[in-house]
């Protein structure tokens, strides 16, 4: 059985962001995945303390939540990170988390615990999906040599309130596809 984690990084449990996360979920499950999800608000996530620990080991020395995270990331066959874009980035939960991705490299900078296919899940205010396309391609630029490769984006618009995402049919049918696609080969 194939292994699915998620990251929600909305403080929303039911915002726009938890929603397409959630029918994400359902496909792959659909498709016969074991998931677990991180709600990464309600979690213990120290920033980075830069102290290179996690170059002689597959661990970071703080001792958080990130803990369990390593774990699941190793023995995950698909990853999917969800974020609400807040003033032209990722929210803070969500930087936190990506932040201490560090470990999953060793210190020649390979990735320790293999590749693992990523969907990335972005929602914002703005009208078009292109607003923020430099950025998105340089966050998930950045993880590839993680092990993390992002196989699709999902960027849903408008999103000023919660709700308006599940009111999306196009959108939610998106999501439940990629769902699917995450753990079929």
């Amino acid at each position: 059985m194939k292994k699915v984690v998620a990251f929600i990084g909305s403080p929303k449990k039911k915002g726009n962001t938890s929603d397409i996360v959630n029918e994400v979920l359902k496909g792959a499950c659909e498709a016969g995945a074991e998931i677990k999800t991180y709600h990464l608000n309600d979690m213990s996530i120290k920033g980075c303390q830069g102290c290179m620990y996690c170059r002689k080991h597959e661990i970071c020395a703080v001792r958080d939540d990130m803990q369990q995270i390593y774990e699941d990331i190793k023995t995950a066959d698909a990853v999917v990170i969800g974020s609400p874009v807040y003033i032209c980035q990722v929210s803070a939960q969500t930087k936190l988390l990506l932040d201490r991705f560090y470990p999953l490299t060793d210190f020649k900078h390979k990735p320790r615990f293999g590749a693992k296919k990523v969907l990335m899940v972005y929602s914002h205010a703005a009208p078009i999906s292109i607003f923020f396309t430099r950025y998105f391609a340089y966050t998930e630029k950045y993880l590839k040599p993680m092990g993390l490769k992002v196989v699709n984006r999902l960027v849903a618009t408008k999103c000023i309130e919660p709700g308006i995402a599940s009111k999306n049919k196009k959108l939610m049918d998106k999501a439940f596809k990629f769902g699917k696609a995450l753990v079929c080969d």
